[in-house]
């Protein structure tokens, strides 16, 4: 069904692309982002077609060494996030960024870009970072100065989190140092733990995200660009349109099957519920009950595989 189809039915109220923009910016904290216009605009959205071409390649074709792939992949991320997530949400202005998030995004990627770039040389802190005995920190050449990017890379990491997904995810996070330090771990050896080896920053989820996780974003990304959702609201009237409760199962269904590829709940109810809801409300339900079911149904997108949304991992 198409955008113009949608506009004809009677009762149906399709929002424009700005209206839902506006929604989503309000509602959801992943959508609250900077604003690009003109120039600026442009070369953020060719940065950001680049990185996913990297990523695509890195996926298919590159054959780096583990930890080469996800520092390079971390950097990229890190700038990319600063480029697209402002401090706050009142801090929105068209190509504005402000001077502390140019430094944070410099220092919190040219340290992942370091470990990149110096891989070779720093076989020996990686290979401390995996030993029990602390007192092997004490022969690491520059020790401070390797503890310092660690510790700059983490907060600035730390920082995009609470940017891009709030501060719950922080919470789970610090509870887990402060028992990693209570149990008698120093400084620098939480530091060599988390940023040099595999066990901290690029444990599981952050391989499985450079490998999988980015490219099916990508897919879901292009998906999405394609007018996906209105196929899946055309595939789910088809299916239980003509039922008993038929306009709800549509609501449940086009809802579950746009989660994979937003894994946004605002963004299910924002793209699904525009044409639900009004239908709902046509063939007799009430409006308070019709955005319920429109509003649970879409809750389903955050843990919906194979893209899912911070909730998933939380």
């Amino acid at each position: 069904m198409s955008e113009k189809d949608k506009k004809h039915l009677p009762g149906v109220d399709v929002g424009t692309a700005a209206d839902m923009d506006e929604v989503m910016r309000k509602f959801d904290r992943e959508s609250a982002t900077r604003i690009w216009q003109g120039t600026p605009k442009l070369i953020v959205g060719v940065v950001m077609a680049l990185f996913s071409l990297y990523c695509i390649w890195m996926t298919l074709r590159c054959t780096w060494d583990l930890p080469i792939r996800l520092t390079s992949f971390l950097g990229l991320i890190t700038i990319m996030g600063y480029l697209t997530y402002p401090a706050r949400k009142d801090h929105v202005k068209p190509n504005s960024m402000p001077w502390y998030d140019i430094v944070l995004m410099l220092l919190g990627a040219g340290s992942f870009f370091y470990y990149c770039l110096n891989y070779n040389s720093l076989v020996m802190v990686i290979t401390s970072a995996a030993k029990i005995n602390p007192a092997s920190e004490s022969a690491i050449p520059n020790a401070w100065f390797y503890l310092a990017i660690g510790v700059v890379a983490i907060l600035v990491l730390a920082e995009l989190c609470r940017r891009c997904v709030g501060l719950p995810i922080l919470f789970v996070v610090g509870a887990l140092l402060i028992y990693t330090f209570a149990s008698g771990q120093n400084l620098a050896r939480v530091i060599y733990t988390l940023f040099y080896g595999t066990s901290g920053v690029m444990a599981t989820p952050i391989q499985v995200c450079a490998k999988f996780i980015a490219v099916f974003i990508i897919f879901g990304a292009f998906l999405e660009r394609t007018g996906i959702s209105n196929f899946f609201i055309d595939l789910a009237n088809s299916l239980a349109g003509s039922t008993s409760g038929g306009p709800a199962k549509v609501a449940v269904i086009s809802s579950a099957l746009c989660g994979m590829v937003s894994g946004s709940s605002v963004g299910n109810t924002v793209t699904t519920g525009s044409v639900t809801i009004p239908m709902m409300k046509r063939t007799g339900y009430q409006g308070e009950f019709a955005g319920a079911v429109e509003a649970a149904a879409s809750t389903g997108g955050q843990i919906m595989p194979p893209i899912m949304g911070a909730a998933a991992f939380l």
